[in-house]
């Protein structure tokens, strides 16, 4: 392949990217109120690895207590490969958080968002779960719910001026891979050892 086309088709990529930053960043303060605002700092709150730390194990004995283990260690395995790749990405990336006053903590680089990121892959497994055990309208309802809140809590990072647009994007995607790299992992193990 013509190293010069791939060149331009990424530069042209991060160009369309570096745009969405831009626009996004200059319309979040025209939507900004304080009671918006608090609502955000309230919703990122589920983003944050000492909220994962606390259910994780909560969430782990309530499974291991149904018979539910496999569930629980895939559970696990979704939340940690998540936070470890964000962790090493960033630190590959090394991309600088947005200019101006940032609305709530955040520590370190700013590409993919880990909120994003470790919010997909942990939120977005329990959503399996609770699909997989027992589909009705309230399981139904309650995988959607988790769904919503995966992206409040990325859009919240962007609200609150601690990543771009871009970043939660990537965060998105990641995490995404992480999930159904755990959920193909639990499949195969289910399957290959019959167990329920």
């Amino acid at each position: 392949m013509d190293l010069t086309v791939t060149d331009l088709g990424f530069n042209s990529l991060l160009n369309a990217f570096w745009k969405l930053d831009l626009i996004i960043y200059h319309w979040i303060p025209t939507i900004q109120t304080p009671l918006i605002t608090s609502i955000m700092m309230i919703i990122t709150y589920a983003g944050f690895l000492l909220t994962f730390l606390s259910l994780s194990p909560l969430i782990s004995f309530y499974l291991f207590n149904r018979q539910k283990i496999l569930q629980a260690v895939f559970l696990n395995i979704s939340l940690f490969s998540a936070w470890a790749a964000s962790d090493l990405l960033k630190l590959w990336f090394e991309r600088s958080r947005p200019i101006g006053e940032a609305l709530t903590a955040a520590a370190g680089y700013s590409f993919p968002s880990g909120h994003a990121m470790v919010s997909t892959a942990f939120y977005g497994f329990m959503a399996f779960l609770l699909l997989n055990h027992n589909q009705n309208r309230w399981t139904g309802w309650a995988a959607v719910g988790l769904c919503m809140l995966i992206f409040l809590i990325g859009f919240s990072r962007i609200y609150l001026n601690v990543h771009y647009t871009s970043d939660v994007l990537a965060g998105f995607l990641f995490g995404f891979i992480c999930l159904i790299s755990s959920i193909e992992g639990f499949q195969f193990i289910k399957r290959r050892y019959g167990v329920k």
